[in-house]
């Protein structure tokens, strides 16, 4: 097929004003970089284009287009460029540059970009308008139910993220065959003038390439087979009938990395820090994402959240959000008007090992130490993150889910309290009413419950006696990573040597952290361990010990810095029994043991303890 070259459009001021070069701006300024912002609101609108009941499969590939490839755009996508000499040079110094690079946003599965292509050409009766609101409009309101947000603000930041601010979109509509397929090319420069007619004519700074109307001009896509060959001769993917979707192409895509590989590793921890929720296998069909992400020709592995920490224990919370049941599963409530505004799962455990995928830790979303809860609506993409108190123990990590009320009214306050970058809740963006007071109550309350977990105990002690559910875990790290044995608390032994064969010396258990306490002299750490006398009740005195526990660092090897945390007392808790300091006389006593031990600032501490005999036994 002969490629005949795109003509280009470049959009004038209409008699009653247009937006102009400000269309750059409507992002505001994200809290997010801008790999992150393109990649959370590309997948965000993939999101809402998905197909009812159906999750979307998405691409994401990084490349640097053959020399084929760049011809095809200096020929035929391209051969005209913008007057505007701003506009002039950037696209033109991308098509000369040494390499060309892009960054292609693919989905499948999707109802793609259907409707008319023209805003002032809707015929009666239609209602899809998605191409004309991704591709002409401006900050269209969202028409899907629950959806990620507005749908429009979000090509902004494809614009931004190309150093030519321009974007080659592929798209099948659902249902449309092949002679359904269009492609356009679309670029956001500033505005220009220039004369015509004796009148300075005014330009908005937006272009389409594509075919031109010859009654007015206007640039519609190329279609149907000639769009497949252009598509096919800049290594789009093919779209088969069955493959409806949109492919954006984003030209001369701007990293903060040289390597080409690191931002691929990059973009698969956006996606896990962002997406997780419906990255997991128990996602329902209808949310679940099927996620690639390829660099030049090579695939990089996507983990599965259920697999890798820390989204291992989010996944968790999150199984317990949806099923509203589990081990610390809170109801969020507003009480005047009495309305539920959604279900906040809290899960705690070791801080496993990370594999970090990215080198740099300037750039890194995953921290070393969660302490965080996932704010999200019910569309399930998480908004943020609300940071709390992390564990005081650093081997220790808790996490949030929170999903708010799919409740209309509820739901809608949610999202009209996002900024156009949808990365935050912010009442004050709603006007005075029920739904500021929803928002407002549900973060203040989450605001309390992640500042007070750093003080809860780690574990309460069940009320049929048994030992800490989480203390042979504490028991077991101690002994990974300090190389001691920790055979963690057990079932309770009573007094009267009832509780079955005792032990062949006394000895206390690791101790557990159970909570935090603040006070004029600064924060405590209370431990518990648990002693078991011998046959002879051998067991002399109880000595405790800490040691400083900061993470990068061995435990035990800080004390230099921030010097060694004290242990204050030491108290038996089924007795009167107490001492000051690291020391307490047993005199046989056996049973749970409370251990006091002042923290220093800007650190965690870990506990020890140990029963000394008699003298000779």
């Amino acid at each position: 097929m002969i490629l005949s070259p795109l003509e280009l459009h470049s959009e004038p001021y209409g008699s009653t004003g247009n937006i102009g070069e400000n269309f750059r701006r409507l992002l505001g300024a994200p809290t997010l970089d801008p790999l992150q912002t393109v990649i959370r609101e590309a997948v965000q609108n993939i999101a809402d284009a998905a197909r009812p009941g159906v999750g979307p499969e998405i691409l994401i590939r990084l490349r640097t287009l053959s020399d084929t490839q760049r011809d095809i755009l200096r020929s035929v996508i391209l051969a005209e460029v913008p007057e505007e000499p701003g506009s002039s040079a950037t696209i033109s110094g991308f098509l000369e540059a040494e390499s060309a690079v892009v960054l292609e946003i693919c989905d499948f599965g999707t109802v793609g970009l259907g409707g008319p292509t023209r805003s002032d050409r809707i015929p009666v009766g239609i209602e899809q308008t998605n191409f004309i609101d991704f591709l002409r409009n401006i900050g269209t309101a969202r028409d899907t139910e629950q959806g990620g947000g507005t749908y429009g603000f979000g090509k902004v930041a494809l614009y931004r993220a190309s150093a030519c601010s321009t974007i080659i979109v592929d798209t099948l509509p659902d249902g449309a065959g092949p002679e359904g397929r269009r492609l356009m090319a679309c670029h956001v420069g500033r505005s220009f003038e220039k004369p015509e007619n004796g009148m300075r004519r005014r330009f908005t700074g937006r272009h389409w390439w594509g075919v031109r109307d010859p009654e007015d001009g206007i640039a519609d896509p190329v279609t149907g087979a000639a769009a497949s060959a252009l598509a096919g001769h800049l290594g789009l993917p093919a779209r088969d009938p069955g493959r409806s979707g949109t492919s954006i192409m984003i030209l001369g895509f701007q990293s903060d990395e040289s390597d080409l590989m690191a931002t691929g590793n990059r973009i698969i921890e956006t996606l896990l820090w962002n997406f997780w929720p419906r990255m997991i296998c128990d996602a329902p069909a209808k949310h679940r994402f099927a996620c690639r992400v390829m660099v030049e020709d090579r695939e990089l592995p996507v983990p599965a959240p259920e697999d890798f920490a820390p989204f291992d224990l989010l996944c968790k919370a999150m199984n317990a959000a949806r099923a509203r049941t589990g081990n610390d599963v809170r109801r969020i409530e507003s009480q005047r008007p009495k309305k539920f505004l959604g279900t906040l799962a809290i899960e705690k455990g070791l801080r496993s090992p990370r594999r970090h995928l990215t080198a740099d830790e300037d750039v890194r979303l995953v921290p070393g130490q969660m302490h965080h809860i996932a704010l999200m609506r019910p569309v399930e993409l998480v908004v943020k993150y609300l940071e709390g108190n992390p564990h005081p123990d650093a081997r220790l990590e808790w996490v949030g889910a929170f999903v708010a009320s799919d409740e209309p009214e509820v739901e809608q306050a949610f999202a009209d309290s996002e900024p156009p970058a949808h990365d935050d809740w912010v009442p004050d963006n709603l006007s005075r009413g029920n739904e500021k007071r929803y928002v407002n109550i549900a973060l203040k309350r989450l605001r309390e419950i992640a500042s007070e977990m750093g003080m809860e105990p780690i574990s309460r002690r069940p009320a049929d006696g048994s030992g800490p559910p989480l203390a042979r875990l504490a028991g077991r790290l101690g002994a990974v990573l300090e190389d001691v044995g920790g055979d963690g608390a057990g079932r309770r032994r009573g007094s009267g040597g009832s509780g079955g064969r005792r032990p062949s010396r006394a000895r206390a258990t690791r101790p557990v952290f159970q909570r935090l306490e603040a006070g004029d002299d600064g924060r405590t750490a209370i431990f518990i361990t648990e002693v078991t006398q011998d046959a002879q009740r051998s067991g002399v005195r109880l000595i405790a010990s800490a040691s400083v526990a900061v993470e990068g660092a061995s435990l035990g090897s800080a004390e230099e810095t921030v010097g060694r945390p004290d242990v204050l007392s030491v108290r038996w808790q089924d007795g009167e029994a107490e001492a000051v300091g690291d020391t307490l006389d047993l005199s046989g006593r056996e049973g749970r043991f409370e251990i006091r031990v002042r923290v220093p600032d800007d650190c965690a501490v870990t506990a020890d303890a140990d029963v000394m005999p008699e003298a000779g036994t």
